[in-house]
């Protein structure tokens, strides 16, 4: 019998949770499996939400055999609405048995014929299998610049994953904090660029209200591509209660912007070992406006005491704010995948998708941070 993609339905939980035990005994690790519940306990499909989440199942016979996730969200793309869809978490029984190798490949095809406009964000770099599927399914791929800022570059030396993958580098961070040498290092070249924006101010909001709209009309045609982020969407991303932070950042004489970030104390992280991590995980103001935004968050991060601050941003206004607030630009591993369907509307996609607006507020939300 073929395989074939279904909605999850609440009558294959238990086959979903058969899946997941399989790849346990493969030794996939819990954050890879498929979730075990068809209705999304995030951005769930209810009232008249433009924002939501939708699962699917790869299913041979009565056996779950693989799954994906489709985000469905509002976007201005050349400056006319467009519903595109974020394909993410798919999962085939391909990793730990080669027998289903080829279901990866048909959930994607699968994906691309249900909505042609489709993307994916993140992805751990363009060596990880599911960036070679799309390579080859002739997606258009760009990676969206990381930046960094360390407050305490002493505690940065000696937790930061690469300066822990070997006994020789663990002694040379040890000895650069020992002795200062690595604060006076840091230190200097993030005040190379950096400047001060004066005259804003911060303040921690509990929801957005009418001003979020006001803004998105000023500062939305600005981008190329730009999910919508007006309040009635925010407030569904971003509620209050949740463990991010919501700040709105005004200027003299208007309001120039908001952040979200995370204040996050890591715990034997694979990457951050113990630091306490801020993350600038969404954002929004006019280009001109950039700078004053990103110097907020990163001044509201480092008074809570974080220990570096980081965020991922395509578009070069922002990438320039970053460089004047002080950040430095690191490896990134978040790259921006177009379906074919999508690359067209952005051609020529080299140059066109940097005008495009892209953080990780754009992919599975402020999540792994």
């Amino acid at each position: 019998m073929p395989i074939s993609i279904q909605p999850y339905t609440e009558d294959k939980i238990a086959a979903v949770r058969a899946f997941n035990a399989r790849l346990a005994a493969g030794g996939i690790a819990p954050e890879f499996h498929f979730p075990e519940h068809p209705v999304p306990h995030w951005l769930p499909k209810k009232d008249d939400r433009h924002i939501y989440q939708e699962y699917f199942l790869a299913i041979d016979d009565e056996f779950v055999r693989g799954g994906f996730i489709l985000k469905y969200q509002e976007f201005l793309l050349g400056g006319k609405t467009q519903v595109l869809a974020y394909y993410h978490l798919p999962v085939s029984e391909g990793i730990v048995n080669r027998k289903f190798a080829g279901i990866g490949v048909h959930m994607l095809r699968s994906a691309m014929k249900m909505q042609p406009t489709l993307f994916a964000l993140g992805m751990g770099g363009f060596d990880r299998p599911l960036p070679t599927m799309l390579k080859a399914l002739r997606w258009e791929m760009a990676m969206v610049p990381f930046f960094f800022q360390v407050n305490h570059p002493s505690r940065f030396l000696r937790q930061i994953a690469p300066f822990r993958s070997s006994s020789a580098r663990r002694a040379a961070a040890g000895l650069a904090a020992f002795t200062g040498a690595g604060w006076l290092g840091i230190k200097a070249l993030q005040r190379i660029h950096s400047r001060d924006i004066p005259g804003t101010s911060i303040e921690v909001i509990p929801s957005f209200g009418s001003w979020a709209d006001d803004l998105w009309q000023r500062c939305s045609g600005s981008y190329a591509l730009i999910a919508k982020r007006d309040s009635a969407t925010l407030n569904i991303l971003y509620p209050g209660g949740k463990s991010f932070v919501c700040l709105r950042v005004a200027g003299a004489d208007r309001i120039a912007g908001w952040a979200v970030v995370l204040d996050t104390q890591m715990r034997n992280n694979k990457y951050f070992g113990n630091l306490r991590v801020g993350s600038i995980a969404d954002c929004l103001a006019a280009p001109e406006d950039a700078p004053a935004v990103v110097g907020a968050a990163a001044r509201a991060l480092q008074t809570r005491g974080a220990d570096l601050v980081i965020a991922n941003h395509s578009h070069p206004a922002w990438r320039q704010a970053f460089r004047s607030a002080g950040f430095l630009e690191g490896p990134s591993n978040f790259i921006f995948a177009a379906a074919p369907a999508l690359a067209e509307k952005l051609q020529p996609f080299d140059s066109k998708q940097l005008d495009a607006y892209l953080n990780r507020g754009d992919g599975d939300g402020p999540v792994n941070l």
